[in-house]
C-alpha cells in the first residue's frame, strides 16, 4: 500500500487507536494493543520485520513498530472502528468527568478494575492505572463500581495523573523520581505494602476476573462487603500523591487539593 502523492492532513489518537488522515479520503488506522509504538524522526534502528509501516516525509519518517493491527479505510468509515469507545482521557481537552463517571456506572455490578479497563466506558485507564488508582484511594479492585462512593473523585484523580504522565513520558503514579516509571504496587505481588506492610496479593491474567495481571493490598483495600458502599479515601489520596505534578491539572478534585495547606502525615515508605 502506497501513499505516494497524498498529503497527510491530520493525525488523531483515541486511546491506543491512531487515525492518520490523508487528503485523498483515506485513513491509515492502527491499534497498539500491548506491543506497538509509533515514532517520528530518523530511520528506526529496529529490524525491518518490526517496522510494519514506514512513511517517508520531507523532514523525517513516521514508523509503526510492532503495531499488530493496521488497516487502510475510507475516512468516512472511521466511526465503524472507534464509535464504540468512551471519552478519551488524553484528548486535546480533558473529558467531561461527569460523562465518564456515568458511563463507568452503567453496569453497577461491574468490578471496579474491570469497569476502568472497559474501553466502551472510557479510553485511557490501562491496566497499570486499574491497579494503582484503586490502591491510591483505598478501594478494592473487586468492589462493585456502583457501590464506590465519590467515584467522580477517583475519575478526576486518574485523569489528572494520566494526562500529566502522557505529557512528561514515564507512567509515574507516586510523584517520586518523575523521570522514572515509579509505582506503588503494580507488579509487586508478594512484597510488603508500602503503606501498611501487609503482604500484597495478586492474580495473573488467567485467574483475574478481568483477564489482566492485578495486585492489591488486603488491608488497605479490604474485600468488598456486598451490603455496603466503600468511600474513596481523599486523605489517603492526598498523602500518596502529595508530590505528583498532576495536582496542577484542572481535573484534580478540589476537595483533595484544598487539603494541600494542611499538615500532612508521614510519607509512606518506598
Amino acid at each position: 500500500m502506497s501513499f505516494d502523492g497524498a498529503r497527510l492532513v491530520e493525525a488523531e489518537a483515541h486511546g491506543k487507536h491512531l487515525l492518520i488522515r490523508w487528503d485523498d479520503g483515506r485513513t491509515l488506522y492502527g491499534h497498539l494493543l500491548m506491543t506497538g509504538s509509533w515514532s517520528v524522526g530518523p530511520v528506526s534502528p529496529e529490524p525491518e520485520w518490526k517496522r510494519r509501516v514506514e512513511l517517508w516525509m520531507e523532514d523525517g519518517r513516521l514508523t509503526a513498530e510492532m503495531v499488530p493491527l493496521l488497516r487502510v479505510l475510507p475516512t468516512r468509515d472511521e466511526e465503524r472502528r472507534i464509535g464504540h469507545l468512551g471519552p478519551d482521557l488524553c484528548g486535546a481537552q480533558p473529558p467531561d468527568l461527569d460523562v465518564v463517571t456515568v458511563r463507568l456506572q452503567h453496569d453497577p455490578d461491574a468490578l471496579l478494575a474491570a469497569a476502568l479497563l472497559d474501553q466502551r466506558n472510557v479510553a485511557g485507564f490501562g491496566n497499570l492505572y486499574a491497579v494503582e488508582l484503586p490502591f491510591v484511594v483505598g478501594v478494592s479492585p473487586f468492589h462493585p463500581i456502583g457501590r464506590v462512593e465519590s467515584l467522580d473523585v477517583l475519575v478526576g484523580l486518574g485523569t489528572a495523573v494520566i494526562r500529566t504522565n502522557a505529557r512528561l513520558g514515564p507512567q509515574n503514579t507516586t510523584g517520586r523520581r518523575m523521570r522514572d516509571s515509579d509505582h506503588w504496587i503494580y507488579a509487586r505481588a508478594g512484597r510488603g505494602c508500602p503503606v501498611c506492610g501487609t503482604r500484597l496479593a495478586g492474580m495473573d491474567e488467567r485467574t483475574s476476573p478481568w483477564g489482566r495481571v492485578t495486585t492489591w493490598c488486603p488491608t488497605c483495600q479490604p474485600a468488598p462487603d456486598p451490603t455496603s458502599t466503600r468511600p474513596v479515601d481523599l486523605v489517603r489520596a492526598d498523602r500518596l500523591l502529595a508530590l505528583h505534578p498532576a495536582r496542577r491539572e484542572p481535573t484534580w478534585p478540589s476537595r483533595v487539593a484544598d487539603r494541600s495547606a494542611q499538615p500532612r502525615q508521614a510519607e509512606p515508605s518506598a
